[in-house]
């Protein structure tokens, strides 16, 4: 048996500084819309954030969230819609079940974002300790099933 430590999560697909930047000016803009009441400046401060937060996370975690984001979306608002949703059509209802999705997507890659920044520091700044992952070569399992009992 193999036993590794788990010092780092690494989900950052692009590192750069402007990512952060881009996320806090995108949060300062949504901020400006709420005290302003110009809704252009918060949809712009979303659209900023989002598109920082997707290039930094790489695209198979994106994907994945996007594909669940899908799934509830199309059971919460196709299959079991609300009541309030009752006298909504098809292409409001795929509408929602899009923006859904999406916001989902952007939602669970900033969530992966900064879990990871705090296992990092907790796991290997302050070293108290990781993940510990105990792994058996391939074959092992197999030989140990395969082995007649005494």
């Amino acid at each position: 048996m193999i036993k590794f430590d788990l010092k780092r999560i690494d989900p950052y697909w692009h590192v750069h500084p402007m990512i952060p930047t881009l996320v806090a000016v995108g949060a300062i803009l949504v901020l400006m819309s709420w005290r302003t009441g110009h809704a252009v400046l918060g949809v712009g401060g979303g659209i900023v954030s989002a598109l920082a937060i997707l290039w930094a996370v790489r695209p198979a975690l994106s994907g994945l969230m996007l594909g669940l984001g899908l799934f509830a979306g199309i059971l919460y608002f196709g299959i079991l819609p609300p009541a309030m949703m009752a006298g909504y059509g098809l292409l409001s209802r795929l509408l929602a079940i899009a923006f859904f999705a999406l916001f989902y997507m952007v939602l669970m890659d900033s969530l992966f974002l900064v879990v990871s920044v705090c296992y990092n520091f907790l796991a290997g700044v302050t070293d108290m300790g990781g993940i510990r992952l105990e792994l058996e070569p391939a074959g092992a399992v197999e030989e140990e099933a395969s082995e007649p009992l005494s």
